[in-house]
């Protein structure tokens, strides 16, 4: 007995044969086996950071660093140090001897909102801007 398809013609048994090692092949070696579902592009965060001082930055993660210490791709401080650090700060007259120390005190969620922090207006009245402006 001859089966034609398209145009050939063979056996039954090697049709068969066919169809099955096909089937075999589409089973085993499917091509979305091939494909990577966890490719693992590793995600770089991005900080934003003061520019107010010379020595010291502080990130919007509330980590304060030397500016040589921060991370050239991410601008995030090493996080190494006391995350929200009131170093230098009076919380009961809400003064700090650092800018960089106020601001990282400052994003402690436990002390003050973000959004409050973001709205405070620094500087005088004729330069005065929100944080958010300072913090790049």
């Amino acid at each position: 007995m001859e089966l034609t398809a398209h145009g050939c013609t063979m056996g039954l048994s090697a049709y068969r044969a066919t169809v099955i090692l096909l089937f075999f092949f589409l089973s085993h070696f499917s091509f979305t086996t091939a494909i990577r579902k966890d490719i693992g592009f590793k995600f770089t965060p991005f900080c934003k950071t003061t520019v107010q001082g010379r020595y010291l930055l502080s990130d919007n993660n509330g980590y304060v660093c030397n500016a040589l210490s921060i991370d050239s791709k991410s601008r995030c401080c090493p996080q190494t140090g006391k995350k929200f650090s009131c170093h230098g700060c009076n919380l009961l007259s809400q003064c700090c001897n650092s800018y960089e120390y106020c601001v990282s005190c400052c994003l402690n969620p436990a002390l003050t909102r973000r959004e409050q922090v973001l709205k405070m207006k620094i500087a005088k009245p004729a330069t005065a801007s929100n944080i958010s402006v300072l913090i790049v």
